[in-house]
């Protein structure tokens, strides 16, 4: 009787996460669209996809997640000029995070902060629907409970980015990064938002040190802050409660 049960168990968690699996592959796809024609005011769920670079229209075949980069080597099919590969990036960063969510409040949180941070890391754009669907799916992680410090947690966030903001008149912030401050902060609550901050900091500190380095930035060079504020949060989410244990 037990063996019965832990083999229908087995069988139950490996349905379960192939299904997860392919519905990751099919939203990293999305990502990508969104994140390709949203900048462009183009419409991301309407109209087949195209090569960016020769513009022929792209087949079914073609647009099977992570499979059709590889099997064609990381080119397109018809000029056989490369495909970028954060195409087959955030498909794989897509399977794995929904595996290892396998919550939808989650795994739907993990795609659109992914397409926030990438889409601003590419062209310093944030979109304020995506901001916003972000907030609206954390309402469905909360506590009602804590509300104060989640609420708590937002005005730490938006004080700090807001008040660098206006220190550096703009320059050392975008007013999309209040918009992500904000929902980070609501959705860590406090004091999961100070590591989270924290570690945002070091991290864009880090990477912009490695751009001055190899000469591709500036001291006054702008970069996108908005990826490093997503990272600190998950980081905060899942080992949040660890680092105030350890360092606050």
């Amino acid at each position: 009787m037990v063996l019965v049960v832990y083999l229908r168990s087995g069988v139950y968690f490996s349905v379960m996460s192939i299904i997860w699996a392919v519905l990751g592959a099919v939203a990293g796809s999305v990502a990508n669209a969104v994140i390709d024609r949203l900048p462009r005011r183009e419409s991301w769920f309407t109209g087949r996809s195209k090569c960016d670079k020769c513009k022929h229209e792209l087949g079914v075949v073609d647009l099977v997640p992570v499979l059709s980069y590889l099997s064609l080597g990381g080119k397109c099919r018809y000029c056989r000029k490369p495909i970028a590969v954060r195409n087959l990036l955030v498909e794989l960063s897509m399977i794995f995070g929904f595996l290892a969510l396998s919550t939808w409040p989650l795994a739907l949180i993990f795609w659109v902060t992914v397409v926030i941070a990438v889409m601003d890391f590419e062209t310093m754009l944030v979109s304020d629907w995506l901001v916003g669907l972000w907030f609206v799916l954390t309402l469905f992680t909360m506590n009602y409970e804590l509300i104060t410090m989640n609420l708590l947690g937002a005005a730490v966030a938006v004080g700090v980015i807001g008040g660098l903001w206006v220190l550096t008149k703009k320059r050392g912030m975008g007013d999309g990064d209040i918009g992500i401050a904000a929902v980070m902060g609501y959705w860590l609550g406090w004091p999961r938002v100070a590591p989270a901050l924290w570690i945002s900091f070091v991290a864009g500190a880090v990477y912009g040190l490695w751009l001055i380095v190899h000469s591709r930035a500036k001291m006054k060079s702008q970069i996108p802050f908005g990826p490093f504020l997503i990272i600190g949060a998950w980081i905060g989410y899942v080992w949040g409660d660890k680092f105030i244990k350890m360092f606050f």
